[in-house]
């Protein structure tokens, strides 16, 4: 079966998992949507749904992981800051969403984490190399930081970038007068950069 079926499949996941649950989606809507006749390909190439929902994962987020990853690695040892960490986990999410179909990417890469726990089994291998990295850079620019809170704050960011940039439009019925998107990004890495700072001294029971 040719490479440009496999292709379609991925694309018709990615747009299809990106509106629906993913867990009750069915394979003949997903054959119907990418064209394919053959009944059998989806199975063919990725074995189960669930393979071709990692394929179209791995599709969606290698180019994000290589650039993270490169910005991650170019920042200096000897001079890390907290900002070119969160910068390194933004700016390529947000160059994912300026692409072609890009919110239905990020919706995508969203749904697989809320699709139970198969979903997130292949959302932590796909992101756990970048949190390394970033978790080591961030221990230098933070060295009384406890390790374990600074994993889980990345861990958060991971989150809150992709809910918020999922959620693109909510400000304009939002009682704000930013509405420029790259003000909202600016004050989106306020927030995360002060979150993974600050420390709290409670709490909750």
């Amino acid at each position: 079966m040719s490479k440009q079926t496999k292709e379609k499949l991925i694309e018709a996941a990615i747009i299809l998992f990106s509106q629906n649950n993913i867990e009750t989606l069915s394979v003949q809507r997903i054959n119907e949507t990418a064209g394919v006749a053959n009944k059998s390909a989806l199975y063919y190439h990725f074995k189960s749904k669930w393979g071709l929902v990692e394929a179209a994962l791995d599709h969606v987020m290698q180019p994000y992981v290589i650039d993270s990853l490169e910005l991650l690695n170019a920042i200096p040892s000897n001079n890390v800051q907290v900002s070119d960490v969160v910068d390194a986990l933004m700016k390529p999410m947000v160059k994912i969403l300026l692409q072609h179909n890009g919110i239905h990417y990020i919706k995508f890469f969203s749904k697989t984490i809320s699709a139970g726990d198969e979903g997130r089994v292949i959302v932590a291998k796909t992101l756990v190399p970048i949190s390394n990295k970033a978790v080591g850079l961030l221990q230098q620019a933070l060295p009384d930081a406890d390790p374990n809170a600074i994993s889980l704050k990345v861990l958060f960011t991971f989150n809150i970038i992709l809910n918020v940039i999922s959620d693109v439009g909510l400000e304009h019925f939002w009682p704000t007068e930013v509405k420029d998107h790259k003000l909202l990004a600016k004050y989106l890495k306020d927030y995360i950069e002060g979150g993974i700072r600050f420390k709290a001294d409670h709490f909750y029971s």
